[in-house]
């Protein structure tokens, strides 16, 4: 009898281990929204940790995100980000996911101002608002700009195969937005193919919006091949060079079609006196969000 009941009793365990384990892995594949979704889900009705439930689910992206943290330098190259859709009218990130998120980083902002790398790539990730442009990893988990740089290893995803999905389009961004470059080259988690990459070969124009304490860039980098289906041509990388304390500061990057872009590079938008407005969630620390400055068109090649 004793034997019997103890056989059950394991049953059981092993039952509802394995019923966990299954509950607990996402259906679906990372190439789609509901794969991340779930996550997010599960996260916040379980009121589970995000990178406990990250390391069940996606191993290898738990380990990305852990490299990243480790590296004190990179958290530097980027500004701050509101977490809130002016068009959505709607939080982006959810306030512990985000806030989990940056005290690995050691960023202790308020987690309605946040630092712009980690929302803007792995906050991304965890977003569940659905925008008119869809969900804001749209930009990572499409083949858009891993196909259109010709980047086979997948170094602007989560599913990179070296280095992390942050260190990875810090360094790329960073090679075609910032002007001082030089500690780029300190950073720990970069993929080889990132590193190695000739950015010298890429068509780059800059849209510099003036006034006296910033120029806010938007560099618009031509993808070299057009993934079919697509009709994204663009990467966008939006970055601020704060002139108060002489340093530049990546906010994000994300493709855009011809479109957006020509609009963006409008002749009658340029020149002095123009209303300059900051977009994509940037915050600067001043709180300021409209100014009157000069926008100038610059082609680096």
């Amino acid at each position: 009898m004793k034997k019997t009941i103890l056989f059950i009793a394991i049953l059981l365990i092993t039952f509802s281990c394995a019923s966990k384990k299954t509950r607990n892995k996402p259906p679906h594949a990372p190439a789609q929204d509901q794969y991340w979704n779930d996550i997010t889900d599960e996260s916040r009705d379980a009121h589970a940790r995000i990178t406990d439930v990250i390391e069940e689910n996606n191993p290898s992206l738990y380990n990305e995100i852990l490299l990243d943290s480790k590296d004190p330098m990179l958290s530097m190259f980027w500004g701050k980000s509101m977490n809130f859709d002016s068009g959505a009218s709607k939080q982006i990130v959810d306030t512990e996911i985000i806030k989990e998120l940056q005290s690995l980083f050691s960023i202790k902002n308020d987690n309605k101002i946040v630092h712009a790398g980690i929302m803007h790539t792995y906050g991304y990730l965890f977003s569940t608002i659905d925008t008119p442009y869809g969900y804001k990893r749209k930009r990572w988990i499409s083949p858009t700009l891993n196909k259109g740089f010709n980047l086979a290893g997948n170094s602007l995803s989560p599913d990179t195969l070296e280095g992390g999905l942050l260190s990875n389009v810090t360094y790329f961004t960073g090679m075609l937005a910032l002007a001082d470059k030089t500690q780029l080259a300190l950073l720990k988690n970069v993929s080889n193919e990132v590193f190695t990459y000739d950015y010298s070969k890429l068509s780059v124009e800059r849209l510099e919006e003036s006034t006296k304490d910033y120029t806010i860039v938007t560099s618009l980098v031509k993808l070299p091949n057009k993934v079919d289906n697509d009709d994204n041509e663009y990467l966008l990388i939006y970055s601020v060079d704060d002139h108060r304390v002489q340093k530049e500061l990546l906010i994000t990057a994300f493709p855009i079609n011809t479109d957006a872009y020509k609009k963006i590079v409008a002749p009658e938008s340029l020149g002095a006196n123009q209303k300059i407005t900051l977009r994509y969630n940037a915050y600067l620390d001043g709180g300021e969000k409209n100014f009157i400055g000069t926008r100038k068109l610059v082609k680096k090649k």
